[in-house]
């Protein structure tokens, strides 16, 4: 309760909304047969433990003051226990962690401890490094719990013997020595570990998606303010660099018309005093409130200093479930058009059994730099269209031949038809179904089309794939869409996909990271990356313990 009373009026009524969204899907998927045969315990017995990949493959023993070991399903098994245990600990019994010993000892040194102490197991060290985010905790009260009398399950559930607990320290040298790479890792590795238990379905579950499609995944920026206050907004790299009487360091702040610094004190020879040195990376951008209609809401509007972090969230529609596969972490001002294609190529290099079907997004990423990448793996692109003064002019759009949502116009102007995708081409079919011999009077040129047979009575067909073209012979890619543009086909690809990313973003305003607790990008990367591995636990969690007591 004390984290729902700091969120702003907007934070809280999506995170009712996510409340509402959640109690509705748990119902929903009642009805789903997959539930039972694929989450059930009694359909994974036989393959657990499910053991968490690792880079490492090799067994490690060494004396150590803690040991984890894979605790088992037993409880699982007990109606009454399993109904009683959070999501956490459910995922917990399910999960075998210990093939991160090898990996951990290596990113870590495993000497976290003053020289010539004993140290503690690695793995139950990273399950701590979990439990911070489910409980909510610092690590000072963290290490508190654990020693307590309430973190006696936890204890037992991560090898540690009472009276023998890390340290506040101990827990935060070890999560920054764990680094970026090995964070940003862990969402794919985990959606490797569904994918080889067969959770995963080998296709989109949509009732109108052709069966072949890969499955849909759904991507959108969450901006985070960065745990130092902002002393200037308009910083910029070279306010971080030397400045001297030969070399003066300019000023950006001053260059916008804003007092900014001189930057000639002493304490500005290294870098301007305005700037923050344990948030080096962090920048201030605008958010304007637009919605997916490219309308501005000033309720929404404000200005965050820190950074953005980019998920692309793989969706379930059958399960009305989702799966966080990946998450980079930004500066709050950089570009999508950079992010989106070269986390796409990355998740494919990551994941290359995974078939992607769809990726849906806002229209930060309707430019051909987003776009063609996806048609070039067969993603269809379900992005929002991004607008432009010169779609109000009907006369523009009439020479280009398509109006603002991208649906074509016949040479006489009269809007054309939706006729189905052609999925192995990856393009639209378009009819006029000669609309103009329908109209009432009729216009003198419209008589003379030669679109006008009886014989045919869709009339001019038309396709179009990735790209528009133009009457300049240029190809226009911002409008081209395969499904027709707020259609009834575009909702149904493109709301539960959308609420699937935005229901993960609530999720981490839940876990409190609206603003990041640890200092610099490593330090946000780490928050938000271990955070989502949570995110997923708990889903796995929740859809077993439902599908088991279904089934009991």
């Amino acid at each position: 309760m004390s984290l729902r009373r700091r969120l702003s009026a907007e934070d809280q009524a999506a995170l009712d909304e996510l409340e509402q969204r959640e109690q509705t899907a748990h119902q929903l998927r009642e009805s789903v047969t997959r539930l039972r045969t694929a989450f059930s315990l009694q359909a994974l017995r036989d393959q657990l433990p499910l053991h968490f990949p690792s880079a490492h493959t090799r067994e490690l023993s060494f004396r150590a003051l803690s040991w984890y070991s894979y605790p088992g399903w037993a409880p699982l098994a007990v109606h009454t226990q399993l109904k009683a245990l959070t999501p956490f600990y459910v995922a917990l019994l399910l999960i075998d962690f210990a093939p991160l010993r090898a990996e951990l000892v290596a990113l870590t040194e495993i000497h976290l401890n003053a020289a010539g102490q004993t140290p503690f197991d690695p793995v139950s060290l990273f399950l701590c490094c979990l439990l911070r985010w489910e409980k909510g905790q610092g690590s000072k009260t963290l290490a508190k719990t654990l020693a307590g009398p309430e973190g006696s399950c936890w204890r037992k559930l991560f090898g540690f013997r009472e009276g023998a607990t890390p340290a506040a320290s101990t827990l935060r040298a070890f999560y920054t020595a764990l680094g970026p790479a090995f964070h940003l890792d862990l969402c794919p590795r985990f959606i490797e570990l569904i994918h080889t238990a067969g959770l995963l379905p080998t296709h989109s579950t949509h009732p109108r998606a052709p069966a072949r499609q890969g499955l849909p995944i759904a991507a959108d920026g969450m901006l985070h303010e960065a745990h130092s206050s902002m002393r200037c907004g308009q910083v910029t790299d070279t306010c971080y660099q030397p400045t001297s009487a030969q070399h003066p360091r300019p000023c950006p702040a001053r260059g916008k018309g804003f007092d900014g610094c001189s930057c000639t004190e002493k304490e500005c020879v290294q870098r301007c005093r305005y700037t923050t040195p344990r948030d080096p990376l962090a920048r201030l951008i605008h958010y304007s409130g637009t919605n997916q209609e490219g309308e501005k809401d000033s309720s929404r509007a404000r200005n965050v200093y820190g950074c953005r972090s980019y998920p692309q969230v793989l969706c379930d529609d059958e399960l009305h479930a989702y799966w966080v596969a990946y998450a980079s972490v930004h500066s709050a001002n950089t570009d999508e058009r950079h992010i989106l294609p070269n986390d796409f190529a990355y998740l494919l290099y990551r994941l290359p059994k995974l078939q992607i079907g769809e990726l849906v997004a806002d229209s930060a990423v309707g430019y051909a730099d987003c776009l063609h990448p996806l048609y070039d793996e067969g993603v269809i692109p379900v992005v929002v269209i991004r607008r432009d003064q010169t779609d109000k002019n009907a006369q523009t759009c009439q020479l280009r031949g398509y109006d603002k949502n991208g649906r074509p116009l016949c040479a006489h102007g009269y809007p054309m038809f939706f006729n189905g995708v052609d999925y192995p081409r990856l393009r639209t079919c378009w009819v006029c179904r000669q609309i103009c011999s329908q109209q009432r009077p009729p216009r003198p040129e419209d008589t003379t089309c030669p679109f006008r047979d009886p014989n045919r009575p869709l009339g001019m067909v038309t396709h179009v794939g990735r790209a528009f073209s133009h009457p300049d012979g240029s190809r226009h890619e911002r409008l081209a869409r395969l499904y027709p543009y707020g259609s009834t086909l575009w909702k149904e690809h493109y709301g539960a996909r959308k609420n699937a990313v935005e229901g993960r973003n609530s999720q981490i305003t839940r876990l409190g990271l609206k603003r990041i607790w640890s200092y610099g990008l490593p330090g946000a990367t780490a928050d938000l990356s271990v955070a989502d591995l949570l995110i997923n636990l708990r889903t796995l969690g929740r859809l077993v313990q439902q599908a088991t007591l279904l089934v009991s």
